[in-house]
């Protein structure tokens, strides 16, 4: 009976939704798009490696990428992204060997991501070419009928062999309508070939089935689709629930495969490590502030005891003051230093 009513209630949630448009679903959504475009189009930065996800504007990046730097640049690529609030950066450190760039002539590289594009049946309602390309360098311009098959033309052409970084001067519509987010029914869902489009619907359609599930913390759940295949991550509070989470997304139309990667975390924990985080950012701030270090502009991020620096400091002397403050910082794992000398 309770899972009945959840369900009902879940189920008046999105419809309600689909009717009269959503202040939180639609922009979230929106926002994940927008993050894995610009992950996608920035120059060192593995996009297709990352998985992106939005709750109330609290974007979350889960995957693994070769070196500090990636991870760094990743998450100030998706805290640049218009309406994003802060950014969880969940990424892991994973040292693979650089796949070695095929050598392509630039006119043979146009001539292969011209026919992808073309060859690529979600985007037959658009009209996207290429424009320039240099080095590996390839321009996409024209335009799309909706944001998420924008995502999908750069998706598409970032996958061809020798492309090395996408530009992209795509004309697409600056909202993510609600039909779509949620306007592909069961039907439909079956029948498209894996699409943004649909992924989108899947991340919205998961969530859902997530939220209306007494068995899992739908709201904690991070939700990110590609291709069809939806990738789970974020906390959990016992093996029941994450199987219970992988079962819901499986059993959801249109879902090829699910790849669970949520974390087993006991709820007190999960608090305790919420506010482990919170009370070493009010130490590390307190320590690194302005009358500490003068005309420094520091700012403090921590995430799993891990303390990240950004903003100014006057002189190298000062940068190297605030590090190792950070660091002798009762709890702190490491420090991630992003701060810049003032010129």
């Amino acid at each position: 009976m309770k899972q009945t009513i959840w369900m009902r209630a879940a189920l008046v949630a999105a419809f309600s939704l689909a009717l009269h448009g959503s202040a939180l679903a639609a922009p979230d959504a929106w926002i994940t798009t927008k993050v894995k475009l610009a992950l996608l189009t920035a120059d060192g930065v593995p996009g297709t490696a990352i998985n992106v996800d939005t709750i109330d504007g609290r974007v979350t990046l889960h995957g693994a990428v070769p070196t500090q730097v990636e991870q760094a640049r990743a998450e100030r690529v998706a805290a640049g992204v218009q309406g994003v609030k802060s950014v969880r950066n969940l990424l892991t450190l994973e040292a693979k060997p650089e796949p070695k760039r095929a050598a392509v002539a630039d006119d043979t590289l146009k001539a292969h991501v011209s026919d992808a594009l073309r060859h690529d049946a979600a985007l037959a309602d658009s009209a996207i070419e290429v424009g320039a390309v240099h080095d590996g360098a390839v321009t996409l311009r024209g335009s799309a009928r909706t944001v998420s098959d924008e995502l999908r033309a750069v998706e598409t052409a970032r996958a061809v062999p020798g492309v090395r970084l996408v530009k992209d001067d795509i004309e697409a519509p600056q909202a993510m309508s609600d039909a779509e987010v949620w306007g592909r029914d069961v039907a439909a869902t079956r029948k498209a070939a894996a699409t943004s489009a649909s992924d989108v619907w899947l991340t919205s359609a998961v969530k859902v089935k997530l939220i209306a599930n007494d068995q899992t913390p739908g709201g904690d759940i991070n939700v990110d689709s590609a291709d069809g295949v939806v990738t789970l991550f974020g906390m959990v509070p016992s093996a029941a629930a994450k199987q219970a989470a992988e079962a819901t997304a499986r059993d959801t139309a249109g879902v090829k495969q699910v790849v669970n990667a949520l974390q087993v975390v006991a709820p007190a924990k999960q608090e305790q490590v919420k506010a482990t985080d919170e009370q070493i950012e009010e130490l590390v701030e307190t320590r690194v502030d302005d009358d500490v270090i003068p005309h420094s502009d520091i700012d403090v991020q921590v995430s799993g005891g891990v303390v990240r620096l950004t903003g100014t400091v006057p002189t190298q002397t000062d940068r190297l003051q605030a590090l190792t403050l950070a660091r002798s910082t009762a709890g702190v794992r490491s420090v991630v230093d992003q701060l810049q000398v003032a010129n």
